[in-house]
């Protein structure tokens, strides 16, 4: 387990735990200065999807890990028992003909196979594109190049996402009107309105992907970062709540059940499930200049929560995540997040403009 706290972030927050005992109250949950390590190397820069698999060679465990900015390759990383082997990476080719756009996540199937998930967002020009707006099913990542199935997804509105007639249920319809806002106030941007106006409008954007089935027929989750549920339709102080989809099948973009979690305004940027959690990295819905208005978190929830019918107030595990924080996988016992870098947009350039990260982080012990 590596240590990334300095010794006088240290003496901080031994000297306000001790105040807090001392107080007579439960301390907070953890939270620490986190110094991100360097993830592998060009052509990998915005890692922003992550998933524990078997390595397709049988030499162990791998991490899988998807680039927003890469659409025909996935990346491979060794895992040891003192974390990644950084130095490992090496592409996981996918078929030229199967391509996904803006991979935002990464899901476990079946018999090794692998759900990968095109965020279905907006480009920064807030235009919808196709190649966006789709998800893959990987059934082996053995042969080379991998063979995706991919799936083209209807419009991003009520009867896209839920078939139509929208289902009578408060919860879906007002998880419909909310998005379905938020898209149209995207579409009605003047051509050329950049990256800033389109994030003010919160259009839709998925992040997140968990199966949460111990079984082989699929239970997927879809998590949403943007758009938030502005309002509970039934318990009107609960607000500003990120949205869980969860899928019908593997053959459409279509939905069925909705949940939300309340996370203090912050949507989900990945999902994973290990340990009997359901494990979230929460976010702003927005773009946010080093993440300072709204750190990212760490979270987890019973899986029985999702049919419960109530909203979901993930326990909060780490605070203070890297900004950009965008890709979870659980080994071990502990959270692996990738933070989003940047690519270098010099024509051939052999670096990244800025660097894909990780993070190691403990877990609580069972209860």
């Amino acid at each position: 387990m590596h240590s990334f706290c300095s010794s006088a972030a240290i003496t901080w927050r031994l000297s306000t735990l001790s105040l807090i005992l001392a107080a007579g109250v439960n301390p907070p949950a953890v939270a620490q200065t986190l110094a991100a390590q360097t993830l592998g190397h060009q052509p990998l820069c915005e890692a922003s999807a992550a998933m524990i698999i078997d390595c397709p060679d049988k030499s162990g465990r791998c991490l899988l890990v998807g680039d927003n900015e890469v659409r025909q390759s996935l990346f491979l990383f060794d895992l040891t028992d003192s974390g990644i082997d950084s130095t490992s990476q090496r592409p996981l080719a996918l078929n030229p003909a199967d391509e996904l756009s803006d991979i935002e996540a990464l899901a476990s199937l079946a018999n090794g196979g692998v759900g990968v998930f095109a965020s279905h967002g907006r480009n920064a020009d807030c235009e919808a594109k196709k190649n966006r707006r789709r998800f893959g099913v990987i059934d082996s990542l053995t042969a080379a190049p991998v063979a995706v199935t991919v799936t083209q997804s209807k419009g991003i509105d009520c009867s896209g996402l839920f078939g139509s007639p929208t289902p009578d249920e408060p919860l879906i319809k007002s998880v419909c009107a909310a998005i379905t806002q938020a898209e149209r106030a995207a579409e009605v941007l003047p051509k050329g309105s950049g990256k800033t106006q389109c994030n003010g409008v919160h259009a839709y954007n998925a992040e997140g992907a968990v199966n949460v089935s111990e079984t082989d027929t699929a239970n997927l989750w879809i998590g949403v970062r943007s758009p938030l549920l502005p309002v509970h339709p039934t318990d009107k102080n609960r607000k500003d709540l990120a949205v869980l989809m969860h899928m019908k099948g593997l053959d459409a973009y279509s939905f069925d059940r909705v949940a939300v979690l309340d996370m203090d305004g912050r949507g989900v940027r990945d999902l994973a499930y290990a340990d009997g959690w359901v494990w979230v990295i929460a976010g702003p819905p927005e773009d946010q200049a080093d993440g300072a208005q709204q750190p990212f978190e760490l979270r987890r929830f019973l899986p029985d929560a999702l049919n419960a019918g109530t909203t979901i107030v993930p326990e909060v595990i780490h605070r203070d995540l890297p900004p950009s924080s965008e890709g979870l996988a659980i080994f071990k016992h502990q959270a692996i997040v990738v933070v989003d870098g940047g690519k270098n947009n010099n024509v051939g350039a052999s670096t990244c403009g800025r660097d894909a990260k990780y993070v190691i982080l403990s877990l609580p012990q069972q209860r």
